[in-house]
Protein backbone atom coordinates (compact mmCIF):
# COMPACT_ATOMS: atom_id res chain seq x y z
CA UNK A 1 0.00 0.00 0.00
CA UNK A 2 2.67 2.10 0.43
CA UNK A 3 4.26 1.89 -3.11
CA UNK A 4 0.71 3.53 -4.15
CA UNK A 5 0.15 6.08 -1.54
CA UNK A 6 3.87 7.40 -2.38
CA UNK A 7 2.02 8.02 -6.55
CA UNK A 8 -1.36 8.80 -5.35
CA UNK A 9 -2.73 12.29 -6.14
CA UNK A 10 -5.90 13.72 -4.63
CA UNK A 11 -8.77 11.60 -6.30
CA UNK A 12 -10.69 14.73 -7.73
CA UNK A 13 -7.60 15.92 -9.84
CA UNK A 14 -6.56 12.42 -11.02
CA UNK A 15 -6.81 11.77 -14.78
CA UNK A 16 -7.50 8.19 -16.33
CA UNK A 17 -3.63 8.49 -17.94
CA UNK A 18 -2.49 8.82 -14.30
CA UNK A 19 -4.73 6.23 -13.26
CA UNK A 20 -3.95 3.64 -15.92
CA UNK A 21 -0.14 4.57 -15.24
CA UNK A 22 -1.02 3.31 -11.73
CA UNK A 23 -2.53 0.49 -12.28
CA UNK A 24 0.21 -0.59 -15.03
CA UNK A 25 2.76 0.21 -11.70
CA UNK A 26 1.51 -2.31 -9.36
CA UNK A 27 0.32 -4.93 -11.77
CA UNK A 28 3.34 -7.18 -10.88
CA UNK A 29 2.47 -6.90 -7.56
CA UNK A 30 -1.45 -7.48 -8.11
CA UNK A 31 -0.64 -10.58 -10.73
CA UNK A 32 1.32 -12.30 -7.95
CA UNK A 33 -2.04 -12.37 -5.92
CA UNK A 34 -4.11 -14.14 -8.51
CA UNK A 35 -3.36 -17.52 -7.68
CA UNK A 36 -4.26 -17.35 -4.33
CA UNK A 37 -7.71 -15.43 -4.95
CA UNK A 38 -8.64 -18.31 -7.60
CA UNK A 39 -8.03 -20.64 -4.73
CA UNK A 40 -9.77 -18.47 -2.73
CA UNK A 41 -12.78 -17.92 -4.93
CA UNK A 42 -13.03 -14.39 -4.27
CA UNK A 43 -10.06 -11.23 -4.91
CA UNK A 44 -7.81 -10.96 -1.63
CA UNK A 45 -8.36 -7.80 0.53
CA UNK A 46 -5.11 -6.53 -0.38
CA UNK A 47 -6.08 -6.20 -4.05
CA UNK A 48 -9.29 -4.80 -3.91
CA UNK A 49 -7.56 -2.28 -0.89
CA UNK A 50 -5.05 -1.44 -3.82
CA UNK A 51 -7.13 -0.66 -6.24
CA UNK A 52 -9.40 1.42 -3.95
CA UNK A 53 -6.52 3.45 -3.41
CA UNK A 54 -6.11 4.31 -6.61
CA UNK A 55 -9.59 5.58 -7.14
CA UNK A 56 -10.58 2.41 -9.55
CA UNK A 57 -13.79 1.76 -7.62
CA UNK A 58 -15.25 5.66 -7.96
CA UNK A 59 -14.57 6.35 -11.47
CA UNK A 60 -18.30 6.20 -12.18
CA UNK A 61 -19.36 8.19 -8.93
CA UNK A 62 -20.55 11.54 -9.79
CA UNK A 63 -18.35 14.38 -9.15
CA UNK A 64 -20.51 15.84 -6.11
CA UNK A 65 -19.83 12.54 -3.86
CA UNK A 66 -16.18 12.92 -4.57
CA UNK A 67 -16.20 10.55 -7.34
CA UNK A 68 -14.25 10.86 -10.78
CA UNK A 69 -17.16 10.73 -13.34
CA UNK A 70 -14.85 9.59 -15.81
CA UNK A 71 -16.62 9.28 -19.79
CA UNK A 72 -17.48 5.93 -20.63
CA UNK A 73 -14.10 5.69 -22.24
CA UNK A 74 -12.19 6.33 -20.03
CA UNK A 75 -13.74 3.88 -17.66
CA UNK A 76 -13.21 1.28 -20.71
CA UNK A 77 -9.80 2.26 -20.93
CA UNK A 78 -9.31 1.75 -17.13
CA UNK A 79 -11.02 -1.87 -17.18
CA UNK A 80 -9.20 -3.04 -19.70
CA UNK A 81 -6.05 -1.96 -17.76
CA UNK A 82 -7.26 -3.74 -14.46
CA UNK A 83 -8.28 -6.65 -16.82
CA UNK A 84 -4.21 -7.05 -17.96
CA UNK A 85 -4.09 -7.76 -14.33
CA UNK A 86 -6.16 -11.27 -14.57
CA UNK A 87 -10.20 -11.97 -15.76
CA UNK A 88 -11.40 -11.97 -12.21
CA UNK A 89 -9.91 -8.65 -10.90
CA UNK A 90 -11.04 -6.79 -13.89
CA UNK A 91 -14.45 -8.17 -14.07
CA UNK A 92 -15.20 -7.35 -10.54
CA UNK A 93 -14.01 -4.21 -11.26
CA UNK A 94 -16.48 -3.74 -14.36
CA UNK A 95 -19.40 -5.32 -12.68
CA UNK A 96 -19.29 -3.50 -9.42
CA UNK A 97 -18.38 -0.07 -10.42
CA UNK A 98 -20.59 0.49 -13.42
CA UNK A 99 -22.94 -0.89 -10.60
CA UNK A 100 -21.92 2.31 -8.85
CA UNK A 101 -23.23 4.60 -11.90
CA UNK A 102 -26.79 3.08 -11.34
CA UNK A 103 -27.25 4.55 -7.82
CA UNK A 104 -27.19 7.94 -9.72
CA UNK A 105 -30.84 7.10 -10.88
CA UNK A 106 -32.56 6.46 -7.16
CA UNK A 107 -33.86 8.92 -4.96
CA UNK A 108 -31.31 11.40 -3.27
CA UNK A 109 -31.36 9.47 0.08
CA UNK A 110 -30.31 6.69 -1.51
CA UNK A 111 -27.44 8.14 -2.92
CA UNK A 112 -26.60 9.52 0.25
CA UNK A 113 -26.59 6.34 2.03
CA UNK A 114 -24.14 4.46 -0.85
CA UNK A 115 -21.72 6.95 -2.07
CA UNK A 116 -21.64 8.70 1.02
CA UNK A 117 -20.53 5.37 2.75
CA UNK A 118 -17.36 5.19 4.18
CA UNK A 119 -16.40 1.82 2.79
CA UNK A 120 -12.64 0.22 1.30
CA UNK A 121 -14.14 -1.16 -2.11
CA UNK A 122 -16.47 -1.69 -4.42
CA UNK A 123 -19.78 -0.53 -3.33
CA UNK A 124 -22.30 -2.53 -5.54
CA UNK A 125 -22.88 -5.50 -6.93
CA UNK A 126 -25.79 -7.19 -8.83
CA UNK A 127 -27.85 -9.55 -10.40
CA UNK A 128 -30.08 -8.62 -12.94
CA UNK A 129 -31.49 -11.34 -15.55
CA UNK A 130 -34.82 -10.91 -17.87
CA UNK A 131 -36.74 -13.27 -15.56
CA UNK A 132 -35.79 -11.27 -12.52
CA UNK A 133 -34.68 -13.30 -10.70
CA UNK A 134 -35.73 -12.30 -7.32
CA UNK A 135 -39.79 -11.67 -6.99
CA UNK A 136 -41.18 -8.82 -5.02
CA UNK A 137 -44.78 -7.54 -3.57
CA UNK A 138 -46.13 -4.22 -2.57
CA UNK A 139 -46.56 -3.20 0.79
CA UNK A 140 -46.72 0.58 2.66
CA UNK A 141 -43.63 2.38 1.97
CA UNK A 142 -41.84 -0.08 0.32
CA UNK A 143 -41.85 -3.68 -1.33
CA UNK A 144 -41.27 -7.19 0.39
CA UNK A 145 -38.29 -9.13 -1.82
CA UNK A 146 -37.51 -12.66 -1.60
CA UNK A 147 -35.43 -15.20 -3.93
CA UNK A 148 -32.12 -16.15 -5.24
CA UNK A 149 -29.79 -14.80 -7.42
CA UNK A 150 -26.81 -16.84 -9.29
CA UNK A 151 -23.66 -15.23 -10.16
CA UNK A 152 -23.53 -12.23 -8.01
CA UNK A 153 -19.81 -10.97 -8.64
CA UNK A 154 -17.67 -9.44 -6.04
CA UNK A 155 -20.67 -9.90 -3.50
CA UNK A 156 -18.14 -11.09 -0.39
CA UNK A 157 -16.76 -7.60 -0.96
CA UNK A 158 -19.21 -4.95 -1.42
CA UNK A 159 -21.64 -3.12 0.67
CA UNK A 160 -24.94 -3.32 -1.43
CA UNK A 161 -26.48 -5.29 -3.97
CA UNK A 162 -28.93 -4.05 -6.76
CA UNK A 163 -31.49 -7.54 -7.28
CA UNK A 164 -33.45 -7.65 -10.53
CA UNK A 165 -37.07 -8.60 -9.03
CA UNK A 166 -39.89 -8.95 -10.69
CA UNK A 167 -43.53 -7.51 -9.28
CA UNK A 168 -46.69 -8.45 -10.01
CA UNK A 169 -49.56 -5.40 -9.57
CA UNK A 170 -53.08 -6.11 -8.58
CA UNK A 171 -54.29 -6.43 -12.63
CA UNK A 172 -51.87 -9.25 -12.92
CA UNK A 173 -49.13 -7.04 -15.12
CA UNK A 174 -45.30 -7.16 -13.89
CA UNK A 175 -42.58 -4.93 -13.43
CA UNK A 176 -38.54 -5.38 -13.29
CA UNK A 177 -37.64 -3.30 -10.39
CA UNK A 178 -34.44 -2.71 -9.33
CA UNK A 179 -34.39 -3.14 -5.42
CA UNK A 180 -31.30 -1.65 -3.63
CA UNK A 181 -30.24 -4.11 -0.64
CA UNK A 182 -27.63 -4.31 2.12
CA UNK A 183 -25.26 -6.98 1.24
CA UNK A 184 -25.47 -7.97 4.97
CA UNK A 185 -29.01 -8.63 4.53
CA UNK A 186 -27.90 -11.57 2.00
CA UNK A 187 -26.81 -15.17 2.38
CA UNK A 188 -23.94 -15.58 0.04
CA UNK A 189 -23.86 -19.51 -0.73
CA UNK A 190 -20.39 -21.36 -1.23
CA UNK A 191 -20.90 -22.35 -4.57
CA UNK A 192 -18.45 -20.58 -6.59
CA UNK A 193 -16.54 -23.26 -8.13
CA UNK A 194 -15.70 -23.29 -12.01
CA UNK A 195 -13.84 -23.32 -14.70
CA UNK A 196 -12.45 -19.97 -14.98
CA UNK A 197 -13.16 -16.24 -13.70
CA UNK A 198 -12.40 -18.10 -10.42
CA UNK A 199 -11.55 -15.34 -8.33
CA UNK A 200 -14.64 -13.35 -8.90
CA UNK A 201 -16.45 -14.57 -6.24
CA UNK A 202 -19.87 -14.72 -8.37
CA UNK A 203 -21.51 -16.56 -5.21
CA UNK A 204 -24.95 -16.99 -5.27
CA UNK A 205 -27.00 -14.89 -3.15
CA UNK A 206 -30.27 -15.21 -1.02
CA UNK A 207 -32.55 -14.07 0.95
CA UNK A 208 -33.74 -16.45 4.04
CA UNK A 209 -36.50 -14.50 4.66
CA UNK A 210 -38.39 -11.93 2.68
CA UNK A 211 -37.11 -8.25 3.32
CA UNK A 212 -38.24 -5.14 3.41
CA UNK A 213 -36.97 -2.88 0.90
CA UNK A 214 -38.05 1.28 1.56
CA UNK A 215 -39.55 2.86 -1.17
CA UNK A 216 -36.03 5.16 -2.21
CA UNK A 217 -33.99 2.15 -2.66
CA UNK A 218 -36.57 0.85 -5.58
CA UNK A 219 -36.09 1.79 -9.08
CA UNK A 220 -38.45 0.22 -12.10
CA UNK A 221 -36.29 -0.82 -15.06
CA UNK A 222 -38.63 0.69 -17.44
CA UNK A 223 -37.79 4.17 -15.74
CA UNK A 224 -35.04 3.92 -15.63
CA UNK A 225 -34.35 2.81 -19.18
CA UNK A 226 -36.52 6.02 -20.32
CA UNK A 227 -34.00 8.43 -18.54
CA UNK A 228 -37.28 8.76 -16.00
CA UNK A 229 -35.17 9.03 -12.89
CA UNK A 230 -35.98 9.67 -9.42
CA UNK A 231 -33.82 12.71 -9.33
CA UNK A 232 -31.95 14.83 -11.56
CA UNK A 233 -28.67 14.05 -13.35
CA UNK A 234 -25.26 15.57 -12.08
CA UNK A 235 -25.45 18.76 -14.29
CA UNK A 236 -22.67 19.16 -16.77
CA UNK A 237 -21.45 15.04 -16.86
CA UNK A 238 -22.38 13.32 -19.78
CA UNK A 239 -21.81 10.23 -18.20
CA UNK A 240 -25.19 10.22 -16.19
CA UNK A 241 -27.37 10.59 -19.63
CA UNK A 242 -26.78 8.10 -21.19
CA UNK A 243 -28.34 4.48 -21.15
CA UNK A 244 -27.53 2.87 -18.27
CA UNK A 245 -28.14 -1.07 -19.38
CA UNK A 246 -26.26 0.72 -22.89
CA UNK A 247 -23.52 2.17 -20.84
CA UNK A 248 -23.15 -1.56 -18.75
CA UNK A 249 -23.30 -3.68 -21.86
CA UNK A 250 -20.28 -1.58 -24.18
CA UNK A 251 -18.03 -1.63 -20.80
CA UNK A 252 -18.53 -5.59 -20.40
CA UNK A 253 -16.05 -6.27 -23.28
CA UNK A 254 -12.96 -4.25 -21.73
CA UNK A 255 -12.42 -7.03 -19.45
CA UNK A 256 -12.13 -9.49 -22.01
CA UNK A 257 -9.97 -6.89 -24.38
CA UNK A 258 -7.62 -6.47 -21.13
CA UNK A 259 -6.72 -9.86 -20.79
CA UNK A 260 -5.98 -10.07 -24.10
CA UNK A 261 -3.39 -7.19 -23.74
CA UNK A 262 -1.67 -8.78 -21.10
CA UNK A 263 -1.53 -11.63 -22.92
CA UNK A 264 0.07 -9.78 -25.81
CA UNK A 265 2.21 -8.28 -23.32
CA UNK A 266 3.40 -11.66 -21.64
CA UNK A 267 4.22 -13.25 -24.97
CA UNK A 268 6.02 -10.40 -26.60
CA UNK A 269 8.47 -10.26 -23.05
CA UNK A 270 9.32 -13.30 -23.99
CA UNK A 271 10.22 -13.49 -27.74
CA UNK A 272 14.02 -13.16 -26.95
CA UNK A 273 14.24 -15.44 -23.87
CA UNK A 274 13.22 -18.69 -25.21
CA UNK A 275 13.60 -21.03 -27.98
CA UNK A 276 10.99 -23.06 -29.64
CA UNK A 277 11.86 -26.65 -29.25
CA UNK A 278 12.18 -29.15 -32.35
CA UNK A 279 13.56 -26.19 -34.22
CA UNK A 280 17.43 -24.46 -34.60
CA UNK A 281 16.11 -20.82 -33.72
CA UNK A 282 17.70 -19.91 -30.42
CA UNK A 283 15.28 -17.54 -29.87
CA UNK A 284 11.34 -17.68 -30.92
CA UNK A 285 11.28 -13.71 -32.09
CA UNK A 286 13.36 -15.43 -34.69
CA UNK A 287 10.93 -17.69 -36.28
CA UNK A 288 9.19 -16.33 -38.98
CA UNK A 289 6.23 -18.96 -37.34
CA UNK A 290 5.98 -16.26 -34.53
CA UNK A 291 5.87 -13.02 -36.81
CA UNK A 292 2.76 -14.52 -37.92
CA UNK A 293 1.08 -15.40 -34.75
CA UNK A 294 2.10 -11.79 -33.63
CA UNK A 295 0.97 -10.17 -36.21
CA UNK A 296 -2.67 -12.05 -36.25
CA UNK A 297 -3.14 -11.92 -32.92
CA UNK A 298 -2.26 -7.85 -32.39
CA UNK A 299 -4.45 -7.65 -35.38
CA UNK A 300 -7.12 -8.96 -33.84
CA UNK A 301 -6.75 -7.20 -30.44
CA UNK A 302 -6.01 -3.93 -32.39
CA UNK A 303 -9.58 -4.50 -34.40
CA UNK A 304 -11.70 -5.17 -30.67
CA UNK A 305 -10.15 -2.23 -29.36
CA UNK A 306 -10.93 0.47 -32.08
CA UNK A 307 -14.93 -1.02 -32.09
CA UNK A 308 -15.12 -0.88 -28.37
CA UNK A 309 -13.79 2.90 -28.25
CA UNK A 310 -15.53 3.87 -31.52
CA UNK A 311 -19.18 2.57 -29.54
CA UNK A 312 -18.31 4.31 -26.33
CA UNK A 313 -17.37 7.57 -27.72
CA UNK A 314 -20.49 7.23 -29.88
CA UNK A 315 -22.67 6.27 -26.71
CA UNK A 316 -21.66 9.96 -24.99
CA UNK A 317 -21.99 11.79 -27.93
CA UNK A 318 -25.55 10.59 -28.44
CA UNK A 319 -25.90 11.06 -24.68
CA UNK A 320 -24.61 14.65 -24.72
CA UNK A 321 -26.93 15.58 -27.90
CA UNK A 322 -30.10 14.11 -26.14
CA UNK A 323 -30.55 11.26 -28.30
CA UNK A 324 -32.83 8.56 -27.04
CA UNK A 325 -31.44 4.65 -27.27
CA UNK A 326 -33.45 2.03 -29.95
CA UNK A 327 -33.98 -1.58 -30.25
CA UNK A 328 -31.32 -1.58 -33.13
CA UNK A 329 -28.86 0.68 -31.37
CA UNK A 330 -28.67 -1.40 -28.71
CA UNK A 331 -28.67 -4.73 -30.54
CA UNK A 332 -25.84 -3.23 -31.98
CA UNK A 333 -23.74 -2.27 -29.18
CA UNK A 334 -24.52 -5.95 -28.09
CA UNK A 335 -23.29 -7.59 -31.26
CA UNK A 336 -20.14 -5.48 -31.33
CA UNK A 337 -19.28 -6.71 -27.71
CA UNK A 338 -19.63 -10.25 -29.15
CA UNK A 339 -17.63 -9.57 -32.01
CA UNK A 340 -14.62 -8.04 -30.07
CA UNK A 341 -14.76 -10.50 -27.06
CA UNK A 342 -14.28 -13.35 -30.37
CA UNK A 343 -11.67 -11.73 -31.61
CA UNK A 344 -9.61 -11.30 -28.18
CA UNK A 345 -10.66 -14.89 -27.30
CA UNK A 346 -9.17 -16.29 -30.69
CA UNK A 347 -5.73 -13.98 -30.07
CA UNK A 348 -5.26 -15.46 -26.61
CA UNK A 349 -5.80 -18.66 -28.01
CA UNK A 350 -2.97 -17.88 -30.62
CA UNK A 351 -0.58 -16.82 -28.06
CA UNK A 352 -1.14 -19.57 -25.55
CA UNK A 353 -1.10 -22.58 -28.28
CA UNK A 354 2.88 -20.32 -29.61
CA UNK A 355 3.64 -19.86 -25.49
CA UNK A 356 4.86 -23.42 -25.11
CA UNK A 357 4.63 -25.95 -22.32
CA UNK A 358 5.10 -23.68 -19.56
CA UNK A 359 2.55 -22.08 -19.66
CA UNK A 360 0.63 -25.01 -18.10
CA UNK A 361 1.54 -23.91 -14.43
CA UNK A 362 -1.38 -22.70 -12.41
CA UNK A 363 1.04 -19.76 -11.53
CA UNK A 364 1.28 -18.88 -15.35
CA UNK A 365 -0.58 -15.61 -16.45
CA UNK A 366 -1.30 -17.69 -19.94
CA UNK A 367 -3.07 -20.40 -19.32
CA UNK A 368 -5.33 -18.08 -16.54
CA UNK A 369 -5.77 -15.64 -19.73
CA UNK A 370 -6.69 -18.94 -21.90
CA UNK A 371 -9.42 -20.40 -19.26
CA UNK A 372 -10.61 -17.05 -18.35
CA UNK A 373 -11.27 -16.06 -22.06
CA UNK A 374 -12.92 -19.36 -22.56
CA UNK A 375 -15.53 -18.86 -19.95
CA UNK A 376 -16.26 -14.89 -21.37
CA UNK A 377 -17.46 -16.56 -24.32
CA UNK A 378 -20.16 -18.67 -22.66
CA UNK A 379 -21.61 -15.17 -20.42
CA UNK A 380 -25.00 -13.89 -22.17
CA UNK A 381 -23.56 -10.57 -22.95
CA UNK A 382 -20.97 -12.38 -25.79
CA UNK A 383 -22.74 -15.16 -27.03
CA UNK A 384 -21.58 -14.49 -30.47
CA UNK A 385 -24.69 -16.63 -32.31
CA UNK A 386 -27.30 -15.37 -30.32
CA UNK A 387 -26.22 -11.95 -30.30
CA UNK A 388 -25.57 -11.88 -34.19
CA UNK A 389 -29.17 -13.20 -34.40
CA UNK A 390 -30.98 -10.19 -32.24
CA UNK A 391 -28.83 -7.41 -34.44
CA UNK A 392 -29.96 -9.42 -37.51
CA UNK A 393 -33.90 -9.17 -36.43
CA UNK A 394 -33.05 -5.79 -35.45
CA UNK A 395 -31.71 -5.16 -39.12
CA UNK A 396 -34.62 -6.81 -40.80
CA UNK A 397 -37.49 -4.96 -38.80
CA UNK A 398 -38.20 -8.06 -36.62
CA UNK A 399 -39.29 -8.53 -33.30
CA UNK A 400 -36.34 -8.89 -30.71
CA UNK A 401 -36.26 -11.33 -28.10
CA UNK A 402 -34.29 -11.30 -25.02
CA UNK A 403 -35.05 -8.05 -24.52
CA UNK A 404 -36.19 -6.10 -21.11
CA UNK A 405 -38.47 -4.09 -22.70
CA UNK A 406 -39.77 -7.19 -24.64
CA UNK A 407 -40.22 -9.20 -21.62
CA UNK A 408 -42.54 -6.51 -20.46
CA UNK A 409 -44.51 -5.75 -22.63
CA UNK A 410 -44.87 -9.69 -23.40
CA UNK A 411 -46.17 -9.57 -19.57
CA UNK A 412 -48.31 -6.49 -20.02
CA UNK A 413 -49.89 -8.44 -22.86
Amino acid sequence: MASVAKIAVAQRDRTADEMIAMIGRVLPALQANALGEEKAGRLSDETVAILDEIGVFRISFPLAYGGLSFSTEDQRRIYAAVGKIAGSTGWVSWVTTTHGRWVAMFPERAQDEVYGMDWVGPRISGVLSPNGPGKARRVEGGYMLSGRWPFCSGCRHTAWSILGSMCEASDGTQDMLLPLVPTGSLEILDDWAVSGMKGTGSNTVQLVDELFVPEHRVMRIRDASAGKWASAPPVGEVLYLNNFLDYTTILSGSTPLGMAQGALDYFRERLDKRGIVGTDYKVQGDAPVAHFQLAEATAKIDAAERLLSADCQELDCRAAAGEPSDDLFQTRLKFDVAVSVRGCCEAIEILHRASGAGTIHEANPMQRYARDARVATVHAHFNYETCAENYGRALAGRPLFGHFSALEKKAVA
